[in-house]
């Protein structure tokens, strides 16, 4: 269908022009910035759908930065040729007609921009008889969604964004179809799958740290607590994932890389996000209490730490990899828990130093990316802290290694008798802290440090040759009864 440049082609903006709903967003950026106000915006949402859009802008709408915003590139080229044609477009939404308007100016395209304004929520009926009454000569239409039918039954003809059947199932009075398809609805299940970044599951592996150390003493029941123990932290990870990215949406769309995340995308639905966020966190809550009501501690306390993380605590200097130091280290605890064996206190302050190292490393990644003298969207440091946190993060590593070494040597219930071992073992760790810090400066390290270790060919050796130390030596007393 090519559209006339004699009538005007009018666009919508959620889910046709850009990938998200504005709505949607506001509402989360509520709960992230005000969520003393959630009970309110409900009420308001029940008495006046504009109004209450209309107030959410007010509270929180300067955190929408529409150069940011996914934009679709095939409805950006529609537009394009329309105008290229000498026709004029015009963009109509059911939004708040302030967001419209600042939208409208950074495209810099559109004759107009009209919005929800007082009590008009500008969709469906309301949108058609608006555009019948402003455009008598006929419109085309470019729309997304089941609330866009009335508007496309009064239009001339338009184009359908990832609409519903029932929409091409429009015909005009010569029995031709009203709306052609632009881009086409898909069922895909890869956003959810990559928004729950299952591959960060193994990070918890950390949870068989200390039953792998008491290996021998440990029962099939055991084993199997710590597979469910294993999955139930899955979920909660996968669970605080998407609250971290809800809540991080403008960030992550001004940032390089993370722009391309499901949400911040616009490939994944806020109610999608937030339905399969509430089923994970509380699944796995429900599912811990059957396990072992210790376990279900430890893990309450990484789901606390983790939403007040990212609340406040990501965008405060230093103590941010603090506690993402923590988070690693309760992965370890909630092993020890489920088999009721506490960890030493010499192993937790390794475990402590290798993941604030890390943690250090993700900082100094972002921080170096940086334009010069800028602030890092979403958190509390600027381009120039990048040579101090370099140092901090080498410093941290090294301590790890020197904790490993005297903890070797000194503590009373050593893991490694035989000190040929120990020394392989603190040689390799040392070797393989120096070349994480070493790729880092160079500018080659991933965003994410720990799923580096886990892909790196090196890093994987080290892991399984340290392993392989650790197990002879702690299966050394059994040796005789297998053999």
């Amino acid at each position: 269908m090519k559209t006339s440049c004699e009538k005007p082609l009018i666009v919508d903006l959620d889910g046709t022009l850009i990938r998200n709903d504005l709505s949607h967003e506001l509402f989360v950026l509520i709960l992230r910035w005000k969520p003393w106000l959630i009970p309110l915006t409900l009420i308001k949402f029940l008495s006046s759908r504009s109004e209450a859009k209309a107030w959410m802008t007010e509270q929180v709408g300067h955190h929408i930065d529409p150069a940011h915003l996914p934009y679709e590139k095939e409805v950006l080229a529609l537009i394009e040729a329309h105008c290229a044609d000498g026709g004029s477009v015009e963009l109509v939404s059911g939004s708040n007609h302030v967001l419209v308007e600042r939208i409208s100016s950074h495209i810099g395209t559109f004759a107009s921009a009209r919005g929800s304004q007082g009590k008009t929520n500008l969709v469906s009926s309301h949108k058609a008889r608006y555009l019948t009454e402003r455009h008598a000569e006929g419109f085309f239409y470019v729309g997304n969604s089941g609330h866009d039918i009335q508007v496309w039954s009064a239009s001339a003809g338009g184009f359908g964004v990832r609409a519903p059947e029932t929409a091409y199932d429009l015909k005009n009075e010569n029995g031709d179809a009203v709306v052609k398809k632009t881009i086409h609805k898909t069922r895909s299940a890869k956003p959810l799958l990559k928004q729950l970044r299952l591959h960060q599951w193994a990070k918890n592996i950390l949870i068989f740290t200390i039953p792998g150390l008491v290996m021998p003493q440990l029962s099939i029941a055991n084993w199997l607590a710590l597979v469910q123990g294993f999955i139930c932290f899955g979920l909660m990870a996968s669970g605080t994932y998407i609250l971290n990215d809800l809540f991080d949406i403008p960030d992550d769309r001004a940032h390089s890389t993370k722009r391309n995340r499901p949400l911040a995308s616009g490939r994944l639905s806020v109610p999608m996000a937030g339905g399969f966020m509430l089923l994970f966190i509380f699944g796995s809550i429900a599912w811990a209490t059957i396990i072992d009501l210790h376990f279900l501690a430890v893990l309450l306390l990484y789901a606390a730490t983790t939403i007040l993380y990212s609340f406040r605590l990501k965008r405060v200097a230093i103590l941010d990899v603090f506690v993402l130091a923590g988070l690693f280290s309760l992965r370890v605890l909630a092993g020890s828990e489920i088999i009721g064996v506490p960890p030493s206190s010499w192993l937790m302050t390794f475990i402590g130093l290798v993941f604030l190292s890390l943690a250090l490393a993700k900082r100094y990644v972002e921080v170096s990316k940086a334009a010069s003298s800028s602030r890092i969207a979403g958190r509390g440091y600027v381009s120039d802290d990048a040579p101090m946190l370099l140092a901090f993060g080498a410093a941290a590593g090294l301590c790890a290694v020197l904790s490993l070494a005297i903890y070797g040597l000194l503590a009373p219930n050593r893991l490694i008798d035989n000190a040929l071992i120990l020394f392989a073992v603190v040689t390799i760790m040392a070797s393989w802290t120096m070349r994480i810090w070493l790729v880092a400066a160079r500018g080659e390290l991933d965003d994410d440090p720990v799923l580096y270790a886990v892909k790196d060919r090196i890093s994987l050796t080290c892991l399984v040759a340290v392993a392989g130390l650790f197990s002879y030596e702690v299966l050394r007393p059994v040796w005789p009864t297998l053999f």
